[in-house]
């Protein structure tokens, strides 16, 4: 099938104030198409990434832009059997990753949980994989390592860079631009284990509603907010809105702020999140954002009411393992080192 010259997306997203539309699903897929298989010149790909930042996506282009990425994922990751899908890709700026407590406290109840993200050179935010191997898990460099590590861990954390390497390098491309593109956006979106639910944490206002319209259009049972820093973590300095969708349809619940205000994290040490793991130190926000976090994904899992998912997540709390790291191997040691 012959494809539509790249130049036609540029002038339908370009053509002035009057002139300029969206694209349809069709184009709209078949543009981040050659985006993806670097089919075009650097200079067009980039007016196309600068011409959508400026409009914004609409859920249309969206969808087709997250079907082209869908079909390029290694098919190695469908294999994962995993049960909740979680895009890590913000990055903290206030606060710790509270919320890889939350998952791991899933874990321990036999979730099987798949963690995806990207770092941006430059950023000077604290992600997930700056966290995890202090945390107890190990990072996979490989599809073959992430399927280890969810057999022996019960989730496993993967790099954009390797499960989709050319969205990853137009993540990279803020760099360069100054501005974010809608790789950000389709990275969270992106389900790469095609887990049945997915966690979806952004950050700017109204983002939350378009990707609850876009997980209607493919069905997908997801929950999505607005976390800290853009995170999957819910910071209850404020009221939060879940949306969490089923069947094509949306609820949206509201997760009011709980009492007192959080001071910005002054150590970005992982040193700190184990001490509160361990119970050696009391951290007023981080109990707060695990308990709030793990309520937000059991009410997506379980269909939880929402006072019943918090009190469920506040007696996981309370049960957690403090003699051992947070993220631990169901197997012995040596099965483990064995892979």
């Amino acid at each position: 099938m012959q494809k539509t010259p790249f130049s036609d997306y540029i002038k339908a997203l370009g053509k002035g104030q009057r002139g300029a539309r969206h694209l349809t699903f069709d184009e709209a897929y078949d543009a981040m198409s050659q985006v993806l298989d670097q089919h075009i010149a650097p200079e067009q790909a980039g007016a196309f990434l600068m011409l959508l930042r400026m409009q914004e996506e609409s859920v249309d282009e969206l969808c087709g832009f997250i079907k082209a990425c869908r079909e390029r994922l290694p098919e190695a990751l469908n294999k994962l059997n995993a049960t909740l899908d979680i895009g890590c890709y913000a990055g903290k700026r206030r606060q710790l990753p509270w919320y890889l407590f939350s998952v791991s406290l899933l874990v321990s109840q036999g979730y099987r949980i798949f963690l995806h993200g990207a770092s941006e050179p430059g950023s000077q935010r604290f992600y997930a994989s700056h966290a995890l191997a202090d945390l107890g898990l190990p990072l996979a460099s490989s599809t073959t390592d992430a399927t280890r590590h969810m057999d022996a861990y019960g989730t496993c954390y993967l790099d954009l860079g390797v499960a989709l390497a050319p969205l990853d390098r137009i993540i990279k491309l803020r760099e360069l631009f100054g501005l974010r593109s809608c790789a950000n956006t389709l990275a969270r979106l992106l389900n790469p284990s095609a887990a049945p639910y997915a966690v979806q944490g952004v950050y700017h206002t109204h983002l939350d509603e378009r990707h609850a319209r876009v997980n209607q259009t493919f069905a997908q049972q997801s929950l999505v907010f607005r976390g800290d820093g853009g995170d999957p973590e819910v910071n209850r300095d404020r009221d939060t809105d879940l949306y969490v969708t089923r069947g094509g349809t949306t609820e949206h619940i509201i997760m009011p702020e709980a009492e007192g205000w959080a001071m910005k994290e002054r150590d970005f040490s992982t040193a700190t999140m184990l001490a509160v793991w361990q119970g050696e130190q009391h951290h007023g926000y981080a109990e707060q954002a695990v308990i709030a976090t793990l309520a937000g994904y059991l009410m997506l899992l379980e269909g939880f009411s929402q006072a019943t998912a918090l009190k469920q997540a506040g007696v996981w709390w309370q049960m957690r393992d403090k003699q051992a790291l947070p993220f631990k191997p169901k197997r012995s040691d040596c099965a483990v080192n064995a892979l």
